[in-house]
């Protein structure tokens, strides 16, 4: 707890609540360690009364004193132990109580620290400690609206290097079996391109809690890429959720409504609108399970693209190790379904399967790796290669984050991309190289 500027007048007060420890006056070393409070030095007067904890445990005067270094010092377990003991044998101590208070608030159990404020101030106390009370009151209800409204965010600004900037085949001559294997050469964005980019992206999210049980969910992000020699595909998405999250013990269960926008050398290209649900268990506080189901619709603004829509089924689990490099995995099956509007041979299943982990070096620098695969399989006859279309396709992901303070990391990575294809314009493999710098709030 961020300490209040009042602590001479708090000295002064508390004395005045009770008549503290007489006792302290003849005991050199309570007379010492209330020295080394006065002094502004209470991890000194800490390690001068910690070793007499178990000698001296139960009185009330060793006790407060306790409490105040060990709070003081920023051990608030130990502060709110040693001010239980000292109002267990004398529960009228309001110095004590008040500073139970303190501890309460820096363990951040606000209602306890409530209770302890209302008993003090049923004692009647001095005008001075009233307005005391009514300051911590008034930081308690601060904290409350600030606990009920959870809000982060993040930018993002990064660089890199695309080997393949279109997703697009080697091959620049194919045959089309639609004209009796007539050979057709491919230049341009039809063919792979390769260029460096720089990439910015922002977002953030608010929580914000209507009771123990539910809470309100949104989210908005934003982010682009700039490809400066193949600029027609510069691309900028931005999203947004809204919805609700219920928790009853260990299980969770949140519903959202999604909206993307896609945009492709500045012209919009492809709007999504969809909802999510998902349900999650947590097994412990370092493994969860969970499943999930969205359904979305796909507008293409490309005239004579056909809309689609999109179902997905899955289920996932993470855990996290303590111990040595701090190990955390993932695990994720999903399958489904794309149903394009008048046109079978772009209509789709597809099932797939995601892996992931990292591996913590330091306390600044984590590992991480991720593996997905995905089949697909096509619902008709190409027009043009008269095969029904089947793919898999291959992502693996190798990065890293060094993170010096608790809000800014740098992060790069690489991204190797493969699909394999039964139709040649849709065979081709792509790697990503990405540096970014990241703050987070």
């Amino acid at each position: 707890m961020r300490r209040l500027p009042l602590r001479a007048a708090l000295a002064l007060t508390l004395f005045a609540l009770h008549p503290l420890v007489l006792a302290a006056s003849t005991d050199p070393t309570l007379v010492q360690a209330e020295a080394l409070l006065g002094q502004h030095q209470p991890k000194s007067a800490f390690d001068l009364l910690a070793p007499l904890e178990d000698e001296r445990a139960g009185d009330p005067d060793y006790d407060y004193l306790y409490g105040q270094a060990a709070l003081e010092s920023g051990q608030s377990s130990i502060a709110a132990f040693a001010f239980e003991r000292c109002l267990a044998t004398d529960p009228k101590n309001g110095p004590c109580r008040m500073q139970m208070a303190r501890a309460h608030m820096a363990l951040g159990e606000n209602a306890s620290a409530r209770e302890e404020l209302a008993l003090v101030e049923q004692s009647q106390p001095p005008a001075e400690v009233t307005a005391l009370i009514q300051q911590y009151l008034g930081a308690l209800s601060q904290r409350g609206i600030s606990e009920k409204r959870r809000v982060s965010g993040y930018v993002q600004l990064g660089l890199g290097y695309d080997s393949n900037v279109s997703s697009s085949t080697s091959n620049t001559q194919i045959a089309l079996p639609a004209f009796g294997g007539l050979p057709f050469t491919l230049n341009g964005v039809a063919t792979r391109q390769e260029d460096r980019f720089q990439q910015a992206a922002a977002g953030a999210s608010v929580e914000y809690s209507l009771n123990p049980a539910w809470s309100l969910l949104g989210d908005a992000a934003l982010s682009g890429r700039v490809y400066p020699d193949q600029d027609t595909f510069n691309n900028q998405v931005s999203d947004a959720a809204l919805g609700a999250a219920y928790r009853a013990g260990h299980s969770s269960l949140l519903a959202k409504f999604q909206a993307q926008d896609y945009r492709l050398d500045n012209n919009a290209f492809r709007s999504l609108y969809g909802i999510l649900t998902q349900y999650q268990y947590a097994a412990s506080e370092n493994a969860a399970a969970s499943a999930y189901v969205q359904a979305s619709h796909l507008d293409y603004h490309l005239k004579g693209t056909p809309d689609a829509r999109r179902y997905t089924v899955g289920a996932g689990y993470s855990q996290a190790f303590n111990g040595d490099l701090a190990p955390a995995l993932y695990a994720g099956l999903y399958g489904g379904q794309e149903n394009s509007d008048g046109n079978d041979y772009l209509s789709q299943d597809f099932y797939g399967l995601r892996l992931g982990g990292s591996l913590g070096l330091s306390s600044q620098v984590r590992l991480t790796a991720s593996l997905s695969v995905e089949q697909r399989k096509f619902g008709g006859t190409d027009p043009l290669f008269l095969v029904t279309r089947e793919d898999t396709g291959t992502d693996l992901g190798l990065g890293a984050v060094y993170q010096p303070t608790p809000h800014f990391s740098v992060r790069p990575t690489y991204t190797y991309s493969k699909n394999t294809s039964n139709i040649v314009l849709s065979d081709y493999d792509r790697h990503v190289i990405s540096l970014d710098l990241r703050y987070g709030m």
